[in-house]
């Protein structure tokens, strides 16, 4: 008889853990599925595609417009999208959008990074605990040859345009490649 009682016990809680997991009640902890992966908008950059989904963060907005129109800076996004989906996403548009996907790393934070003419753009995608965060990265790229020459201690001939200043040519570089160690008085 014991045995009996014991076996309708669980006949009837699967049953009803069969009719509850096909219920349509959503889970207000998962990232909502993305929407179409072609939805999108535009914010500051003009060919970066940012999907419909995101929200941007204006206090982490730093963009800068260069002599010849072109822009660079950072802008973050964030949303409820699964952090694989928004990658995918990422990739799909931008290359839809001409720019060459270069490298790419995956994992808690995932970095791509993507090529487009004489401009770079970094794409940095996490998961937080309820939004996943998406910083878009975009600056024009140094002419070859551009930086700190290995046997001088002066920066390489010409200016390099960085938003509204440029680097100056021949500008002293410390010695130890620019950082120094200080220590803390008391």
């Amino acid at each position: 008889m014991r045995k009996l009682v014991i076996a309708a016990a669980l006949s009837a809680t699967l049953l009803t853990v069969q009719g509850c997991s096909s219920t349509s009640i959503p889970n207000p902890f998962e990232p909502a599925p993305p929407a179409n992966v072609n939805e999108v908008y535009f914010g500051e950059f003009r060919d970066v595609p940012i999907p419909s989904d995101m929200t941007e963060q204006t206090k982490y907005t730093a963009v800068s417009q260069n002599s010849d129109g072109s822009k660079t800076g950072t802008q973050v996004f964030e949303g409820r999208i699964d952090r694989q989906s928004l990658v995918n996403a990422m990739i799909h548009n931008m290359t839809r959008q001409g720019w060459a996907l270069r490298s790419v790393f995956r994992g808690q934070r995932s970095v791509l990074l993507f090529e487009k003419a004489d401009r770079n753009a970094i794409l940095g995608i996490t998961d937080g605990q309820a939004y996943s965060t998406l910083e878009v990265w975009v600056a024009q790229r140094l002419p070859e040859g551009a930086g700190v020459s290995a046997g001088a201690n002066t920066a390489s001939e010409g200016t390099y345009p960085t938003g509204n200043f440029s680097v100056a040519p021949n500008a002293p570089v410390p010695s130890g490649g620019g950082v120094k160690e200080q220590g803390l008085s008391q």
